[in-house]
């Protein structure tokens, strides 16, 4: 089992740090690799030399090198430029950006079809959001095989592990995976280790983070935490994981803000249609049993915790996250090797 654990750049992204200072900035505090927002945060001209020669400098520093694709949503394209994108350019034009995926040496690349709010839009459906998203990588699809890659489609507080199963079913598993992002689950009402057990065959890439749940007048809140903080149940988690795929890299990714999860809305409820009462209940359960670690005193408070300022608090919380799943895996790894034949 070779389990390495990398950095997200979103985490630092608030240092605004260079491409190559940000390999320096994970080689000096442990890490094995970074996983790049896409290739254009490397180099913005997008050309095979910069990019391979990048990528000779992160092997060199024994970095494993990771990278994502622009949303491929023409919804969301066509809304930032106020006009109509269709399937067939929007494809056509992450032709270029696949190519530098290509040239970085990476064989799938980190994907997202909305952020947080695309769900609830009421101008374009999500269930046609998906549908068109699904068009262009249907167009991409012959691309893709002729490159060697695959697109990892994130747990990205945007699809439900149902909507990401039928994706992958739509398109092949040899054009869509998973980057399965722990924290983010819990912000589309689907319990940790349920997703686990049904993505982990497709899993790809990660986002590694914890989270906690607080109640509200609304319903709850969503914050992460570091790793082991929260109430992810993140050994079992990452044991199903890494089983499935032991060459998995888990890339820890970290971030203030809280999110609300109006959960006593129907409204709000309404977007997910084919929510499981048992799946709302195992959140629930999530959020008391955090609940009780706020009154018992073992665990502080969301508003506590954001009163301190991110640059003031990303270096505690990377280096607690990262001796955490270094732990974790250990442990895995040498309970791997006694039930091994």
């Amino acid at each position: 089992m070779t389990v390495r654990i990398g950095l997200d750049h979103y985490t630092i992204a608030h240092r605004d740090l260079s491409a190559e200072a940000t390999l320096e900035f994970a080689q000096a505090h442990g890490f094995d690799g970074v996983q790049f927002l896409n290739p254009e945060s490397i180099d913005r001209s997008l050309a095979p030399g910069p990019l391979a020669a990048f990528r000779r400098r992160a092997e060199e520093r024994a970095l494993y090198l990771e990278v994502g694709l622009p949303s491929p949503n023409p919804v969301r394209r066509s809304r930032h430029e106020a006009r109509d994108v269709t399937a067939a350019e929007h494809a056509h034009d992450l032709v270029r950006h696949l190519e530098a995926i290509a040239a970085l040496g990476c064989r799938h690349a980190r994907a997202y079809v909305g952020d947080r709010h695309d769900r609830f839009r009421t101008d374009v459906r999500w269930d046609a959001q998906r549908a068109a998203t699904l068009d262009v990588l249907s167009i991409l699809a012959p691309r893709l095989r002729e490159l060697g890659l695959q697109i990892a489609l994130e747990t990205h507080a945007d699809l439900t592990v149902e909507e990401l199963v039928e994706m992958i079913d739509r398109l092949g598993p040899d054009i869509v995976g998973v980057t399965f992002d722990t924290g983010n689950l819990l912000m589309r009402l689907d319990e940790p280790i349920a997703a686990a057990e049904r993505l982990a065959p497709h899993v790809l890439a990660t986002h590694v983070k914890d989270a906690i749940l607080g109640f509200t007048p609304r319903g709850l809140c969503w914050q992460a935490r570091p790793i082991g903080s929260g109430v992810i149940p993140m050994p079992d988690v990452l044991a199903t994981l890494i089983h499935a795929n032991p060459r998995l890299t888990l890339s820890i990714e970290l971030h203030p803000r809280t999110y609300d999860l109006p959960i006593f809305d129907k409204t709000w409820l309404s977007f997910f249609p084919n929510l499981r009462p048992e799946a709302l209940a195992g959140i629930v359960n999530l959020a008391e049993r955090c609940d009780r670690r706020f009154t018992e005193g073992s665990l502080v408070r969301p508003e506590v915790i954001e009163a301190i300022p991110w640059v003031d608090r990303d270096l505690d919380w990377i280096a607690s996250s990262l001796g955490y799943l270094r732990t974790v895996v250990q442990g895995l790894s040498r309970l791997e090797g006694r039930t091994a034949p």
